[in-house]
């Protein structure tokens, strides 16, 4: 099934009662955040808050919470090797988008005085955030000075002002600021919030360069993404996004506002205070009665980690596949933050080799701490088949391997001390460990296992067993 946009999305959840409505009145300040802590822990539904103090907009949160709903947001097969099959399939084979004439998202333009977003339930999530933050879920489309190539990515953004927001810039967007600030020019950005869960996937994706993620969304739902251009900026953005926020960064950064600490999905509160490029709004657009989308950070459960995990480990998985390192059977990027990179060989070539993969990991993930290498009969996202690998496969004298303290690491880790953590900076050490039983210098145990025939003939017979 291919949605159109979000709208849809929802109707499907609620069709499969997979979402709940909340028609109660709730308060922006805290208490929906304090709502989706408890919906993620006790595993409950999507949620759409029909009556959010103070604004006339309804709030959808925990749309792609679960992997089932993941799954039928991508419609795919609700397991994650289906779910990450189906978009590392969408690698690298785009159906481009198409421009089209109007859209949607531009039913309501605002401009000059007429623009507030503080219209929008935007929470303030957590008891320690510096404010209400309307970028959780909203995806920012900008554009390279030098290629003209679009980027696409999720940042956070918190409301500075009526008509101002401050970004933690980093990766891609990152790149792009200092690249137009080399330029002395404004940075234009657009940052799209309720978009269809196809576009939302795509963004989460780690994609090679050159790679354009509204392409692989395009993929995802099997039709071009319908794009229209911007009223104030020269960017093209989802014709179906329920709100549009349109705007540039100033190249002087005398400009910029202070923005954080957030929340973060480290679990911990990040970002600390400090001038942030700032978003001078030039329009919102949005259609009627739009859809706020936002989402609960914070340690797992939560929608954060499932768009996290499922997008970085696409995103490195494609890029394992390039490097030509043979063997590789599985990726799986788990953990808080993703920081744990699990890679399963279905066999090993040569001496090293598992070292070779390590290497590999660390060169191409930048925030990836963990790096535990399997062999191909350990499920690797089964944890106790890991833990098992982990407890009977590995000396740590000969397995482990610990870098030094300059490698590249995540600016939100708050195991990194403060004054090498602030981004670009961000170093960091990182350790990896062979759990394999090959080239270990001795023949292995045979492990404990019903021979195949017994486990067919079993299972064969297994409904005369009456277990």
């Amino acid at each position: 099934m291919a949605y159109q946009d979000l709208r849809s999305f929802v109707a499907e959840l609620e069709r499969r009662g997979l979402l709940s409505r909340v028609k109660k009145e709730v308060d922006w300040h805290l208490e929906i955040g304090a709502i989706m802590k408890r919906v993620f822990d006790t595993g409950g539904p999507a949620v759409l808050f029909e009556q959010v103090k103070g604004s006339e907009i309804p709030l959808l949160s925990g749309a792609m919470g679960t992997y089932e709903r993941y799954a039928v947001g991508i419609d795919s097969a609700n397991d994650v090797r289906s779910i990450l099959a189906k978009i590392l399939g969408a690698i690298g084979k785009p159906i481009p988008p198409v421009t089209v004439t109007d859209g949607v998202c531009q039913e309501n333009v605002l401009t000059g005085k007429e623009m507030d977003l503080y219209r929008f339930p935007t929470p303030q999530w957590h008891p320690l955030d510096s404010g209400r933050f309307i970028g959780t879920l909203g995806v920012a489309i900008t554009k390279d000075p030098e290629t003209g190539q679009r980027n696409v990515g999720i940042y956070r953004e918190e409301i500075l002002d009526r008509d101002k927001t401050g970004i933690l810039a980093t990766q891609n967007a990152g790149m792009m600021v200092q690249k137009y600030r080399a330029r002395k020019q404004p940075m234009p950005i657009a940052t799209c919030i309720g978009v269809d869960p196809a576009v939302l996937a795509a963004s989460c994706v780690q994609l090679p360069p050159g790679d354009d993620e509204l392409g692989m969304a395009g993929r995802l739902r099997g039709k071009p993404v319908e794009l229209v251009q911007c009223k104030t900026v020269d960017l093209l953005v989802p014709a179906s996004s329920e709100i549009v926020l349109e705007g540039s960064i100033p190249p002087d950064d005398s400009q910029w506002l202070e923005e954080g600490p957030f929340g973060e999905f480290t679990g911990y509160y990040g970002g600390d205070r400090m001038k942030r490029p700032t978003i001078y709004l030039s329009a919102i657009t949005h259609r009627d009665r739009p859809i706020y989308q936002g989402t609960f950070e914070g340690a797992p459960p939560n929608e954060s980690a499932v768009v996290r995990t499922i997008g970085h480990t696409a995103g490195l998985w494609e890029k394992l596949k390039k490097t030509g390192v043979p063997g590789i059977k599985e990726v799986f990027l788990r953990g808080c933050a993703s920081f744990i990179a699990i890679v399963s060989l279905d066999r090993q070539y040569y001496g090293g080799h598992a070292r070779q993969v390590i290497d590999a990991v660390w060169a191409g993930a930048g925030g990836v701490k963990w790096v535990i290498v399997v062999d191909g009969d350990i499920d690797i996202y089964d944890w106790e088949q890991v833990e098992w690998a982990l407890s009977t496969r590995v000396q740590p004298h000969r397995d482990i391997i610990i870098s030094d303290a300059r490698e590249r690491g995540l600016h939100l880790d708050p195991s990194i001390p403060p004054e090498v953590r602030p981004y670009p900076v961000c170093q960091s050490s990182r350790i990896g460990i062979d759990a394999t039983t090959q080239f270990k210098g001795f023949p292995w145990p045979e492990p404990v296992r019903p021979t195949e025939e017994t486990v067919a003939a079993v299972k064969a017979r297994w409904k005369e067993y009456g277990i």
